[in-house]
């Protein structure tokens, strides 16, 4: 394949060596000299060098922010999400790739939204991709990743088990690896063919887990929200310009029917004069058209922020969204020093989904 080790042009050798040369004071000395890890960013933005600067330290500042080099090891996942997130790493395909097993049809992406904090259904889903990482890692320079955003080239093969699947699948995966249930040999521990010991069950969650606080309602009357209809595959930005750290942005909104995407976004100024737009909240869809959805971001340094509210996904529906924002001053702001390390520690929001 070209772009890839082994199989490299004059000039994709010289783009990069010169991409490496532009991490030396970023990257670790490990990464740095990966040329496996350097050609997946170059690959992604076809060897355009900017495009693929640019990727790498945006994701360089996503580790950093989300702490992803010390998400919880497998083992330390609770017991609840190992039980109700149906997937799972099974074995390896017969080049020696991670396989990653999920039952769709047995995700209660609701029920796990109402029974989880934003940071923790956060944290669990990337402990997933980051669990392929060490997996490649052990068996060989090959990489999985968390979203193409952030690790591109994340899937080398994926499966849809419906009518038809067996004869492509065994192509590549021993049946050995397979369960049972879907038409390999694979048992778990107890004999079960759904291998429910080393997946999860999954299944509906039980309303006993559901957060109580995610059922209240906003203390503010209806007529103190702003409202605004979206239209499809349009999207509302509302920017603050925040003059002193420590500034509080709350927030409370709700959909009438559907999701809709959320997130915070800092305008990052450069010496040249350029500007960029960084997602300290990543955008990601809530399911504000169940519970009321509130949060808060705790603006370090002054600047501008922008609170993103995005239908660009839905190419049919409009949302009718009704909102409220608040800017507390920092001297009105909880006087306790907070541990800012990570967005997980600034902000506080609910979860997401991908209803639309």
């Amino acid at each position: 394949m070209s772009g890839c080790v082994g199989n490299l042009s004059a000039q994709q050798e010289e783009t990069l060596n010169t991409f490496r040369s532009k991490f030396t004071d970023i990257l670790p000395s490990e990464e740095l000299n990966d040329d496996y890890f350097l050609l997946r960013w170059l690959r992604a933005r076809n060897f355009d060098l900017q495009k693929s600067e640019q990727m790498l330290k945006q994701h360089c500042r996503f580790r950093k922010e989300w702490k992803i080099d010390k998400l919880v090891a497998e083992d330390d996942l609770p017991e609840f999400w190992r039980n109700y997130y149906p997937g799972n790493y099974i074995g390896y395909d017969k080049d020696g790739a991670p396989l990653f097993y999920v039952n769709v049809g047995k995700f209660d992406v609701k029920g796990l939204y109402l029974s989880l904090k934003s940071e923790e259904l956060t944290k669990y889903t990337l402990a997933v991709p980051e669990k392929g990482m060490q997996l490649c890692a052990e068996q060989s320079k090959k990489v999985l990743g968390i979203l193409e955003d952030n690790y591109p080239e994340f899937m080398k093969h994926v499966f849809v088990v419906n009518a038809n699947y067996a004869q492509v699948l065994m192509e590549y995966v021993d049946k050995d690896v397979i369960p049972k249930a879907v038409g390999g040999n694979l048992v778990d521990e107890n004999g079960d063919p759904n291998c429910i010991a080393m997946i999860g069950h999954g299944g509906e969650v039980p309303i006993s887990y559901y957060r109580s606080e995610l059922l209240k309602e906003s203390a503010h009357p209806l007529e103190d929200f702003t409202s605004v209809v979206i239209a499809r595959g349009d999207s509302l930005k509302l920017n603050y310009d925040i003059e002193d750290s420590g500034t509080l942005l709350k927030w409370e909104f709700k959909t009438e029917y559907r999701n809709i995407g959320f997130g915070v976004i800092k305008v990052i100024k450069s010496d040249d004069g350029s500007e960029e737009n960084y997602e300290v909240i990543p955008v990601m869809r809530r399911n504000c058209q169940i519970v009321l959805e509130e949060g808060s971001y705790l603006c370090e340094d002054p600047g501008t922020y922008i609170l993103h509210f995005d239908n660009s996904f839905s190419w049919i529906r409009s949302k009718n969204l009704h909102y409220i924002i608040e800017v507390v001053p920092a001297d009105k702001t909880m006087p306790e020093k907070l541990d800012t390390d990570s967005p997980l520690d600034k902000a506080t929001v609910n979860g997401n989904s991908d209803q639309n």
